[in-house]
């Protein structure tokens, strides 16, 4: 009787010394609430990458050897083959309403420490672009110019891989796809109205 009620203290004391340390353990480890959404959202990144690659060594390799016409053929064709694996893609598959509300926050945050000067610059630019309203699976517009990613911004969301690339367009955070010139998701409200950071 006393060994088992010794036995028993000896297991209370060892579970509250593990809890203990369990407790101990998480007041230095600080969770990033971040994480979680922006890991989902490289994954849905990768994910689509996979799927144009795939699609892209189909069609063969790059030749920069060859006429701009042949090479702008390829990415008109690589750009009509992802459309067709993605006929069920829409806006936020990839920009999901949980690394949408991170995006805007580091956006917005940076864009209260820019100057009114630098802001107006890039409103002139954006100008441009009165009626462009983006869609999943679009083509971005030749006829609109690529407007430069604020490079104080870049450094703060997550590193694409290099077939893809963030563009801000108005209010808008876009994913396109660098080689098809394809929207592959976008985020609106991305930027405050009347300011582009």
């Amino acid at each position: 009787m006393l060994g088992i009620e010794r036995s028993s203290r000896i297991w209370r004391a060892g579970r509250g010394l593990l809890a203990a340390l369990a407790l101990g353990c998480g007041k230095d480890e600080r969770v990033d609430p971040t994480a979680a959404p922006i890991a989902d959202f490289l994954k849905r990144v990768d994910e689509y990458v996979v799927l144009r690659n795939r699609l892209a060594e189909a069609i063969g390799p790059v030749d920069e050897t060859k006429s701009q016409s042949e090479i702008t053929l390829r990415a008109a064709t690589l750009a009509s083959n992802v459309k067709l694996e993605r006929t069920q893609a829409k806006q936020g598959d990839i920009f999901t309403p949980e690394v949408a509300t991170v995006f805007a926050t580091l956006i917005h945050q940076e864009d209260s420490r820019r100057p009114d000067s630098v802001r107006e610059t890039r409103e002139d630019q954006q100008e441009e672009l009165p009626d462009f309203v983006p869609q999943v699976n679009e083509i971005y517009p030749t006829s609109y110019p690529l407007a430069t990613f604020p490079p104080r911004l870049l450094p703060l969301l997550p590193k694409l891989p290099e077939l893809v690339e963030y563009r801000i367009v108005q209010h808008y955070l876009i994913l396109r796809d660098v080689e098809a010139n394809l929207i592959v998701d976008f985020m609106p409200h991305a930027v405050p109205t009347g300011k582009v950071p």
